[in-house]
């Protein structure tokens, strides 16, 4: 419209404005202006919906930053029309201020650790103090003091601490302004910038009350086990081992002396930004602020065997619940310390006790050539273990049943399945070294990880079978053969990542890979934590894996039967179900409550009292109202019909109240000056649209032809029964037309759309721009909605550009003729799709509508031979 506006001003063809020329050409600046923001504000609320529905990651400053640009257009906007009324509408100033206020209220407002002990005990902790000392250390505190476990003694440095060290040392200010440099998606811009903010605390000094009060602390613990002791130094960062596990990814320092414990505090604040560290919060959808390292401190076990446990099989917890009768708690041991069962370097042993009577469903002893022990100075080392200890077990059967009884314990102390990190001492004591929720992936499965291997499929070659399942699922592609860590970044989009053993630093290819297979790890490891978090099938305990599959080789893991198949195997190959793996997370929250002020649209009737500044709700209210007014204003068009002074109403047998503004030649000259009919409408592009939607086949009234069931049909029917059957559905319709152009604005209730179009002799000057957004769905189904205009779009010549609900199609340079066809399709869609965003319940339909409208079934009733969409069975409208 904006060109065609450009074009009448310095032409002749317009009405005569003649009696100030100059007040007129202000207000078709202004009111370019108002369309242009209200276009522009209306992409902005589209990509911040999208960003709720898309599996992407986002951070809290984008949501900012996003929220700030569409209230400023929004202010602009009702600028914009009170200089195009006169200052009618100040009220909208007022109404734009609140709803701003309160939305950047509420994404300002940062966590805020409170100022209290830089130090406390673990006597002193418990579940409650997690917001202080993060959820590793109060959990441990509640563990000791609470269930009453055996556990290490030590203490807690708090978030606190860590906030005054990054303020007092100046880091803070220098980390932010290199985080908001970082792109997750590129790996080698994020290792550079982690590896630079490391280095920077790793050389700031400790403030001087820190040092003292963990030497403090250090002093008590060397009067109980004498001035050798040493401390294990890990992290309990807030918000870890809480909806998001972050497991594995922050340090933990073994073994540290008394005079290292300083220094070793440091390195593990460094790896709140490690590369896998940011890159899994930047996923999970936790900011930077929401993570603030505390640091729990407790003597070392010299441990004779450490391990994992898990309460319950979190393949089947990720299908949403226990199920009766599998609920067996897995255990899985090493030698020593515990480091190389979490991490995946080593063999384990693996045991499986069923809860109910404590027997001993499985006992897998691996080959343990290695183990880790304490160096008698700080840190650890590898040593191998004797020949008679490699195929023993780690534990005896009186040990295994004493841990799953302290599993059991302390599920029901916390009342949900955990994942437990344990060791035995070289006395044969068991100790809690760690609990915390057991994750859960976003896959379902119906087996568990102990189901026996299935038959393979019929006729398929199997290169390898066997293994664990750590992540169910399935997935095909490329095979990459990882050989060192160091190749991360070049793992390409869409392999099967095949490596020696598991690692959490395999995170940040996570979004890359569609699967993972190891030949050593475990089902309790981190790695298998996180690969159920992102929902990555994963194969673990493969043997030969690496020398059996050929790099690039295209392979298909089907990790819930456990077997690799050469090539793709297409019947294996399900498109999962998009998961935003924000869900839940504090930023994703905060875009949630943000989003309640911008889209929800109210005003929907112009008729109705509350069609007002003072009625708007949301943001999407001042942009409904300022449009509508804006139309009104630029062409005289009063509230009632009687009073429009530069529009006629359309009578056309639609149930659309269809308001015309005549710019030159788009009416006969002896078109009445109230109500019009069909045959005075002489625009090109008009008489086109019309032609499509009057089409008899076009059902502008009821429903469309799939039926409902439960609250589906009440909320179906109150939309589909049209209470504006006089002829005013979802208010005013504007058609601003001339002999050649068209602009055709509609609002149906929840959605609208625009028809641009020049339809003259010249094909070079011919063209159609369509717009399409909204609905009264979810957000998922009004974009297969979108999708589905597009496609249809698409079959009819346009480039189509598509964003969430949002959709747009061009097409450019037919002739007149063909053009008032497209525009007699384009007519007709309208009509088809009014209602679709309630029906599409998956994705799977659409191909099915778009068929059936290319066949004329405008209305997608059902077929004599009982042809109909492929439904969602079980679902219902939200």
């Amino acid at each position: 419209m904006l060109k065609f506006l450009n074009m009448l001003l310095g032409s002749g063809t317009r009405q005569d404005y003649s009696r100030d020329d100059g007040a007129v050409k202000r207000k078709y600046e202004y009111f370019k202006s108002l369309l242009i923001k209200n276009n522009r504000s209306l992409e902005i609320l589209t990509e911040f919906e999208h960003l709720l529905y898309e599996n992407k990651p986002f951070t809290l400053d984008h949501v900012l930053a996003q929220s700030e640009d569409l209230i400023s257009l929004v202010y602009d906007l009702a600028e914009d029309l009170n200089a195009l009324s006169g200052g009618k509408y100040p009220g909208l100033f007022d109404a734009t201020e609140r709803l701003g206020v309160a939305i950047l209220k509420d994404l300002v407002h940062r966590k805020r650790i409170k100022k209290g002990e830089l130090v406390l005990p673990l006597r002193a902790l418990s579940a409650e103090l997690a917001d202080e000392v993060g959820g590793k250390a109060a959990n441990l505190g509640e563990v000791a003091n609470r269930a009453g476990l055996p556990t290490p003694r030590g203490f807690a440095v708090s978030a606190y601490a860590c906030q005054h060290f990054l303020k007092t040392t100046g880091l803070a200010e220098r980390i932010e302004r290199r985080m908001k440099r970082i792109d997750v998606k590129d790996t080698e811009k994020l290792l550079e910038i982690c590896e630079e903010i490391q280095a920077m605390i790793m050389a700031a000094p400790l403030p001087e009350e820190l040092s003292q009060d963990i030497a403090r602390l250090m002093d008590e613990l060397a009067g109980l086990f004498g001035p050798d002791v040493r401390v294990s130094v890990r992290s309990s960062a807030t918000c870890e081992d809480s909806e998001a596990t972050f497991a594995g990814q922050h340090s933990t320092v073994l073994n540290v002396s008394i005079a290292n414990v300083g220094q070793a505090w440091k390195e593990v604040v460094a790896s709140t930004f490690s590369p896998r560290a940011v890159y899994y919060r930047r996923s999970m959808g936790y900011s930077d602020e929401d993570v603030v390292m505390a640091v729990l401190c407790v003597t070392m076990i010299d441990a004779r065997a450490s391990g994992v446990m898990y309460t319950n099989d979190p393949n089947l917890l990720g299908a949403g619940a226990r199920r009766e009768g599998v609920d067996d708690i897995f255990i899985s041991a090493a030698w020593g310390l515990g480091v190389c069962v979490v991490d995946g370097s080593a063999n384990t042993d693996f045991y499986a006790v069923r809860r109910k009577d404590s027997s001993i469903l499985r006992r897998d002893v691996a080959l343990k050539g290695q183990r880790l022990r304490l160096r008698p100075d700080d840190g650890i080392r590898e040593e191998d273990v004797p020949e008679d200890e490699r195929l023993a077990p780690c534990l005896d059967e009186g040990k295994i049943r004493q841990l799953a009884a302290y599993g059991v314990q302390l599920e029901e102390h916390y009342g949900q399945p955990l994942d437990i990190e344990w060791a035995q001492d070289q006395n044969g004591r068991l100790f809690i070294l760690q609990a915390r929720p057991l994750g859960m992936g976003h896959q379902a499965t119906d087996e568990c990880s102990l189901t026996p291997e299935a038959e393979p499929l019929h006729g398929r070659e199997v290169i390898l079978r066997g293994g664990d399942m750590a992540a169910p699922g399935s997935a095909a592609g490329p095979a990459y053969i990882l050989t060192s860590d160091h190749n991360l970044p070049a793992v390409p989009q869409g392999a099967i990542l095949i490596a020696r053993q598991t690692s959490p630093t395999y995170v940040p290819v996570m979004d890359r890979i569609r699967a993972i297979i190891t030949e050593v790890g475990s089902v309790t490891g981190h790695m298998a934590s996180v690969a159920r978090e992102f929902g990555v099938p994963s194969l673990v305990g493969l043997e030969n894996a690496t020398l059996a599959v050929q790099p690039g080789e295209d392979i298909t893991l089907d990790a819930t039967s456990r077997i690799v198949y050469r090539g793709i195997v297409p019947e294996l190959i399900r498109d999962k179900p998009c998961v935003n793996l924000m869900k839940g997370s504090p930023v994703y929250k905060a875009a949630q409550e943000a989003l309640k002020r911008m889209a929800p649209l109210t005003l929907t009737d112009p008729k109705a009292l509350n069609f007002s500044p003072e009625g708007c709700r949301s943001l999407h209210d001042v942009i409904r109202f300022a449009h509508e007014m804006g139309m009104r204003e630029m062409f005289n068009i009063g509230g009632e019909m009687e009073d429009a002074e530069g529009a006629v109403r359309l009578r056309a047998g639609l149930p659309l109240n269809i308001l015309v503004v005549d710019l030159g030649g788009g009416l006969t000259p002896t078109a009445p000056k109230k109500v019009v009919e069909l045959e005075h409408i002489k625009s090109a592009p008009f008489q086109g649209l019309l032609h499509g939607m009057t089409d008899p086949g076009v059902r502008w009234l009821g429903g469309v032809g799939v039926s409902f069931s439960g609250f589906a049909t009440i909320m179906a029917e109150s939309l589909m029964t049209d209470p504006n059957a006089d002829g005013s559905m979802g208010g005013p319709s504007y058609a601003v037309v001339s002999d050649h152009y068209l602009n055709f604005n509609t609002r149906l209730g929840y959605h609208f759309a625009v028809v641009d179009s020049y339809c003259g002799p010249g094909i070079n000057d011919n063209y159609i721009a369509f717009s399409f957004k909204g609905g009264a769905a979810d957000i998922a189904r009004r974009s297969r909605r979108a999708n589905l205009i597009a496609q249809i779009l698409k079959r009819l010549g346009f480039k189509t550009e598509i964003k969430g609900d949002m959709v747009r199609g061009e097409i450019k340079k037919y002739s007149q003729s063909d053009l008032k066809q497209k525009l007699d399709m384009v007519g007709r869609l309208l009509g088809a799709v009014r209602l679709l965003d309630m029906l599409l319940s998956d994705d799977g339909q659409i191909g099915w509508y778009v068929d059936e409208f290319f066949k004329g079934n405008y209305t997608f009733e059902r077929h004599e031979d009982g042809a109909q969409p492929p439904q969602d069975q079980g679902q219902d409208m939200p």
